[in-house]
């Protein structure tokens, strides 16, 4: 029987060291270059563990990469397992120079290596140790590791969704929610909706008027998508930018508001939907153009997710680790593979502290538990 806590213990420091090597490469999502780099390099290693690797040429992004492994038995009828993650960050160029990478009480602290570097290592450095070992599974493999994550996966969100098609599972090696580092097994749907407002302008002081104003309009709006929130179900609605006007003197004629809009389930997103799509205007000679939908369906907790990460958590707990499961208002590419149908394990990659903030850092001690679980379940499910 494997002790996977001594196996991964064993390769520890391989881990680590992938970890530094991909945290000391910037990979702000921005920067097609940066991104095709690590990429690279994400590629090669991959390669070097038999798998069939294909990069999808990007034009605003970096390059997205699969890996691919055939069932080990040519007559297998098993689907294949799917592994996500992305090699983007939120952090501009210079956030190393000034945040650095290092080592203190027990933790790793740098740009990028909670969210979702660790998760990458834990990755590449599980599947070779598996493939050393003896200890690969029977059924297919795929990869994905895409660079665009962090903006929404605008570009790659059409590659998750035909890698996740007949996939017996998924795991998202994104990090664990909060400082517990719990898996994520509900996520709400995302949103974003543009509120354009045409009015007429006019002098302010000498024809008001002949005026009809934008922002006046827009401002009566943002106040009824206000109150479509409904927090203790779980529907969230911010106006989070609005521009408009020309000089403070003209009646403005035009005014325009982004709108983020988070769901917990499917039925709420379709209501939600069509409410905001019937907004009309109020003040008479202005016009309403809105654009927009939801990009990120919800990951619900269905029976089979539930019953993945319960799987998950007793292994954990065999281990002689706590893993729990909690809900988020945040979204992945989970919310993608889950709504294919594919039970889908989210924030298995990491624990730490601070995403896309100041110290963000993972637990070292807590990272060789993660490579130990990830093995088992690449080896088990």
């Amino acid at each position: 029987m494997t002790d996977w806590l001594a196996l991964a213990k064993t390769h520890e420091s391989d881990m680590f060291e992938l970890i530094e090597q991909l945290v000391l490469i910037e990979s702000p999502t921005s920067d097609k270059p940066a991104n095709d780099h690590i990429s690279s390099i994400a590629a090669d290693l991959l390669r070097t563990l038999g798998a069939e690797v294909k990069v999808h040429p990007q034009k605003d992004f970096g390059d997205h990469i699969t890996a691919d492994w055939p069932a080990t038995n040519p007559d297998s009828n098993a689907q294949h397992a799917l592994i996500v993650g992305h090699l983007d960050t939120v952090w501009p160029h210079g956030t190393l120079e000034r945040m650095g990478f290092y080592e203190e009480d027990g933790r790793l602290y740098g740009p990028g290596v909670l969210d979702m570097k660790a998760g990458i290592a834990t990755t590449i450095i599980g599947l070779r140790t598996l493939k050393e070992n003896g200890l690969w599974p029977d059924r297919p493999i795929k990869i994905l590791f895409n660079t665009d994550e962090e903006v929404g996966s605008p570009s790659s969100s059409p590659l998750v969704e035909e890698s996740a098609k007949g996939a017996e599972y998924a795991l998202i090696m994104e990090p664990g929610q909060a400082g517990a580092g719990a898996l994520k097994t509900q996520r709400k749907g995302l949103g974003e909706f543009h509120l354009s407002v045409e009015g007429k302008a006019s002098h302010a002081g000498a024809f008001p008027e002949r005026g009809a104003s934008a922002i006046h309009e827009l401002a009566h709006r943002i106040i009824e998508l206000q109150a479509m929130n409904d927090w203790p179900n779980g529907i969230t609605i911010n106006t989070g930018l609005i521009t408009g006007g020309s000089a403070r003197n003209t009646i403005p004629a035009a005014a325009e508001a982004v709108i983020d809009v988070r769901v917990r389930t499917n039925e709420q997103a379709e209501i939600l939907e069509t409410k905001i799509r019937a907004l009309k205007p109020s003040i008479e000679g202005t016009s309403l153009t809105i654009t927009g939908s939801f990009h990120r369906p919800p990951m619900e907790r269905t029976p089979e997710l539930a019953e993945l990460a319960g799987n998950l958590i007793d292994w954990s707990n065999d281990f002689g680790f706590e893993l729990t499961e909690e809900s988020t208002g945040g979204g992945s590419d989970a919310n993608l593979t889950a709504a294919m149908g594919v039970p889908s394990a989210d924030g298995l990659g990491s624990k730490g502290q601070n995403p896309h903030a100041e110290g963000e850092n993972i637990e070292i001690s807590e990272q060789v538990n993660r490579l130990a679980l990830f093995m088992k379940a690449i080896n088990s499910l």
